[in-house]
């Protein structure tokens, strides 16, 4: 065994060969989050004894498919699967108006992230937040989880699965391990704002990930002292310079900035932070998810191999 410091509290930390009930907690991050498949192929060749999962955001619908889906290949499968769907590019035309062009594919997928830029940036945009819950309906979000999960409830699961998201009315974050797996996750990928939020238990819950990433303190809860959190954080780095000059940029800036002071603060809970190297893939760019999850296998490998 290792001294280490976790939290300001000198811990014995067991070799890698003893992890035999490890929390994995998975990250929010949007399309960043594929890489969470790649790093959970790598954790399962590693050996280590996988005890539960908790997911934020897009971190949570990846837990529920790998909760679902034991072997992580067969899952990796069913997302580029999906991506590269006629089913998919229908639901990105009529949620973000992208449409085929006469090159196919990789047209359609240019257009939608124009799309998605102007969107976001755009001035009819503002003028559509202040006047409805939420720029984009729900349908995407549960055409996904309909497609790649299953109707069944997130207590059936072999292995414990922990969602969390945020109550809009009462500010708190909520950990949903009960339910339906499909509502939950949706909950948890809700971006205020963004999506709608969804009713559970008389809650308003959205993605909490906006500005807790990595809620790790309340994995280790989760956890009640038992075995080890490996944390696998896919948020953007940090820039140190960028542009601010209008007043939603400022905003956004702002709440980047929180959420990555958060972030820091959160990860001093793990024992092990695997952070793949995904450089500024944007959180709604699905058009090429092969390199995210090999980046993904490769910080994790990468991680595990330095621990004892």
């Amino acid at each position: 065994m290792k001294l280490t410091h976790w939290h300001g509290r000198l811990m014995l930390r067991r070799p890698r060969s003893e992890w035999a009930d490890a929390t994995v907690m998975l990250g929010g991050g949007g399309a960043r989050g594929l890489a969470h498949l790649g790093a959970m192929r790598a954790i399962g060749h590693s050996g280590i004894g996988i005890g539960r999962m908790v997911g934020v955001s897009m971190g949570a619908l990846m837990a529920a498919l790998c909760a679902v889906e034991r072997d992580v290949e067969r899952a990796e499968a069913l997302a580029r699967d999906f991506l590269e769907s006629d089913r998919y590019r229908t639901l990105q035309q009529k949620v973000v108006g992208a449409a085929a062009g006469a090159s196919g594919r990789d047209e359609s997928n240019a257009r939608w992230l124009r799309r998605w830029t102007r969107l976001f940036w755009a001035q009819k945009a503002i003028g559509r937040a202040a006047l409805t819950e939420s720029l984009l309906p729900s349908t995407l979000l549960e055409a996904i989880t309909d497609e790649l999960l299953p109707d069944i409830a997130i207590e059936d699961l072999r292995t414990p699965l922990h969602l969390i998201a945020v109550d809009l009315r009462s500010g708190q974050r909520v950990v949903l391990s009960r339910g339906s797996l499909r509502k939950a996750v949706v909950a948890s990928m809700s971006i205020p704002g963004v999506f709608p939020s969804v009713e559970i238990d008389g809650r308003k819950l959205s993605d909490v990930g906006v500005y807790d990433a990595v809620p790790c303190d309340l994995a280790r809860e989760l956890m009640d002292g038992f075995g080890e959190l490996i944390v696998i954080d896919v948020s953007p780095t940090e820039s140190a310079h960028k542009s601010c000059r209008t007043a939603l940029q400022s905003v956004l800036r702002f709440q980047e900035l929180a959420e990555a002071r958060i972030r820091q603060q959160q990860l001093t809970y793990a024992d092990l932070v695997v952070r793949p190297q995904l450089g500024s893939v944007a959180w709604f760019d699905f058009t090429n998810p092969n390199p995210l999850i090999q980046a993904g296998y490769d910080a994790a490998a990468g991680a595990l191999a330095q621990v004892e």
